[in-house]
């Protein structure tokens, strides 16, 4: 006749297989079910809810981020979310293009974390009777 149930999803539980900090595989299972891969895969870490893929890395805690550009795993102790070079981005729109004009790229601006050492305020030279020279004022 009519079960109850039916339409109900039944909880699933996604898995990734990891190989030197490496997502290689992605399985899903019932909630209730182990681990997909079999006991001899390796390392195998749950994903469920991070979307999580293939070539993605993981840290040492199972956390996965994107590579950004990054050549190699991540290294042991660093976490996952705080890991990995920042990525500029470029400006779209009329900004971008009088931004690009004026020869102004992301590396290039002074707020960016790569430009804070050259944004060092200028030594004060010592005037002739002992005080600061200060040509501005």
């Amino acid at each position: 006749m009519f079960c109850a149930d039916s339409n109900i999803r039944r909880p699933i539980r996604v898995w990734a297989q990891v190989k030197n900090g490496v997502v290689t595989a992605i399985k899903s299972a019932f909630a209730r079910q182990p681990q997909p891969f079999g006991p001899d895969a390796g390392r195998v870490v749950e994903v469920t809810g991070t979307d999580a893929q293939v070539g993605y890395l993981v840290d040492h805690m199972g956390n996965v981020t994107p590579r950004e550009n990054r050549k190699g795993p991540i290294p042991d102790g660093r976490p996952a979310y705080i890991e990995g070079p920042p990525v500029p981005a470029i400006a779209s729109g009329p900004l971008g293009r009088a931004l690009a004009s004026a020869g102004v790229m992301p590396t290039k601006d002074p707020d960016h974390p790569a430009n804070w050492s050259k944004n060092a305020a200028p030594e004060q030279k010592e005037a002739a009777d002992g005080g600061t020279d200060h040509p501005a004022a």
